[in-house]
């Protein structure tokens, strides 16, 4: 893709499109200043923060609110005016919030100066195509007396748009909004005529739900198929780790890259290398990782995945099969990071992270299924779970199969029923 393709797209992307992507882009400097990229839950939607590495325990914050000014309606002028009564509310929220609370700057030493925990206030648009003395001359002086307005003075203020993410770093702009093409298809749009039917990512509001083709005069109706059809290639390389025994490592990357199409589309946010950094709940006194927390946005709560590489799930013992101790190992564990997950230190920790979650389900998804009779792993299962969901890969691979077998089989139902008719 092209950068002159990439301005063309970039600001059309849906509202929630654009969060997504802003969260990608920022996401991104968490490998050198920052630690996370978070939604602020206590001040709102579309608004986030990002912690300072260099900050005693990330205690000094950038915070972002995305905002969407309708700057197409009139001509910016220098007496702009950004009194958006939701963004006043945030930014209110945000002083609530932060009011009279200090960071500290030494990652080691206690002795160096506290700062207020509020760094700075950047407001990213979706802006497009304005001049950079558009910028400097009547936009960043609107957020700043609109930041002051609300009663916050001391932190700086940045604006983000399309323009800048292109001009200031447009190489890695372009990669992560070419990623997120790939990876955040929401779902795809099936557009049919007498004479065509065109399939293509739906990434965007702004389209006409219903309208007249200029040279056709014939009604168009886009017809919405609610998650992205993922190609071949995907349950190939499935199916390429699973044989090849590959390391946890790669399967869970496999797995989280993939997440929605394998556990389903109730899951609309993923979370990894989380770490539980607090020994002295912890039974054996040491930090744990998890591999994997989910959002289901049916539940609007959290579930856990632990993932365990493709090992044996049974053993004979007196010439009958067994739970194998990788498989009792697993579950022992997942059940200690779930006894840590209820203690409260560690659900207040994570609620400001914007993972507020109640009583998450817990599954295992590890090894191959057994070649034993079907009702005797089934019993096995059923026997050694106690709340606890074992999943195996070929399970897992089974699942993946049905639904890319149903998304392409509704395609070719459309394809074959085409919803058109001429106006009267």
């Amino acid at each position: 893709m092209d950068v002159t393709a990439f301005k063309k797209y970039l600001p059309r992307l849906s509202r929630h499109g654009f969060a997504s992507f802003v969260t990608e882009l920022f996401r991104e400097d968490t490998a050198q200043k920052y630690d996370g990229f978070y939604p602020l839950v206590d001040v709102g939607e579309d608004v986030f923060y990002q912690p300072l590495r260099d900050s005693y325990g990330g205690s000094i914050h950038n915070v972002y609110l995305l905002h969407f000014p309708p700057l197409e309606l009139f001509r910016p002028s220098a007496n702009l005016n950004m009194q958006d009564p939701v963004l006043i509310e945030r930014l209110k929220r945000v002083r609530a919030l932060y009011n009279g609370k200090q960071g500290q700057w030494g990652m080691v030493s206690p002795f160096l100066d506290s700062a207020d925990a509020l760094d700075a206030i950047a407001f990213v648009t979706n802006l497009s195509g304005l001049e950079k003395e558009v910028y400097q001359n009547m936009l960043i002086p609107a957020y700043q007396r609109l930041k002051r307005f609300c009663g916050l003075k001391k932190p700086n203020i940045f604006v983000g748009s399309c323009d800048s993410f292109i001009d200031l770093d447009g190489d890695r702009a372009l990669s992560t909004f070419e990623r997120f093409i790939r990876t955040h298809t929401d779902g795809l749009v099936i557009t049919l005529s007498p004479n065509d039917a065109k399939v293509s990512n739906f990434v965007c509001e702004r389209n006409l739900s219903a309208g007249v083709l200029s040279e056709s005069q014939l009604p168009y109706e886009p017809t919405y198929v609610t998650a992205a059809v993922k190609n071949r290639a995907i349950l190939d390389e499935f199916d390429n780790l699973i044989r090849n025994s590959a390391a946890e490592r790669m399967l869970e990357e496999f797995l989280v890259e993939n997440y929605k199409v394998l556990f389903g589309y109730a899951y609309d946010r993923v979370e990894t290398q989380i770490w539980l950094r607090c020994p002295e709940l912890d039974f054996g006194r040491k930090a744990r990782r998890l591999d994997m927390f989910l959002r289901n946005s049916v539940t609007n709560d959290w579930d856990l995945v632990e993932i365990k590489r493709a090992v044996s799930l049974t053993r004979t013992s007196h010439d009958v099969p067994v739970i194998s101790k990788h498989v009792v190992e697993a579950i022992h564990q997942i059940k200690n990071y779930a006894r840590l997950l209820s203690q409260d230190k560690i659900k207040k920790h994570f609620a400001k992270q914007g993972m507020e979650y109640f009583e998450p389900c817990l599954s295992v998804v590890i090894g191959r299924t057994p070649e034993i009779p079907h009702e005797q792993w089934r019993w096995l299962k059923t026997t050694n779970e106690g709340g606890v969901k074992i999943v195996t890969f070929d399970e897992l691979r089974r699942e993946l199969s049905a639904r890319l077998d149903d998304r392409h089989a509704q395609i070719d139902a459309l394809g074959r029923e085409p919803r058109w008719s001429k106006l009267s």
